[in-house]
């Protein structure tokens, strides 16, 4: 069995002290949902951490289209196994009852639910019908206008050589 630690009084965990000339020791961090055991049957899914760019590989455990935990790769070579706590606990946030399962767009001063596509041509007329530069986009980008299967298409200006 696991040695519980404290994330919280403790959130990087034990120290795993090395020396000068030695390599970082491997320590395998796992974080799995209340109610998950360490010996329930469920699939771990290899991923890289996105919620900072060190490039941490990690395990993702899934049950049940869920995501019910998170392991470290003892075999990476950036982070050994070892996860800080963002790897531990955002995966968490996929869960909530709180996260929006649709986009939403405002309708008469209210959020109302709608579907990806009308959200995604609410921020494509938007976008194009305002001054980007005054959101602080390059000018040197020219016009942003909407194309066929993206969500946009920068148009450049148009500058003719001389011929000298």
């Amino acid at each position: 069995m696991a040695v519980e630690t404290d994330r919280i009084a403790d959130p990087w965990g034990a120290r795993t002290p090395y020396g000068r000339d030695e390599q970082w020791p491997r320590r395998v961090d796992t974080q799995l949902a209340d109610g998950i055991t360490d010996d329930q049957g469920r699939r771990w899914v290899q991923t890289a951490a996105v919620l900072h760019s060190n490039g941490d590989r990690l395990d993702i455990a899934e049950r049940d289209a869920r995501i019910v935990g998170v392991r470290g790769r003892a075999v990476d070579r950036v982070n050994h196994g070892q996860l800080d706590v963002k790897d531990l606990f955002g995966w968490r946030a996929n869960s909530s009852p709180d996260r929006l399962s649709a986009p939403l767009i405002r309708r008469n001063g209210q959020l109302v639910d709608t579907d990806w596509d009308t959200a995604l041509d609410r921020i494509v007329s938007r976008t194009s019908a305002s001054d980007l530069t005054a959101a602080g986009a390059s000018p040197k980008l020219g016009d942003v206008r909407p194309a066929r299967g993206s969500i946009f298409r920068v148009a450049r200006p148009r500058h003719r050589r001389s011929r000298s």
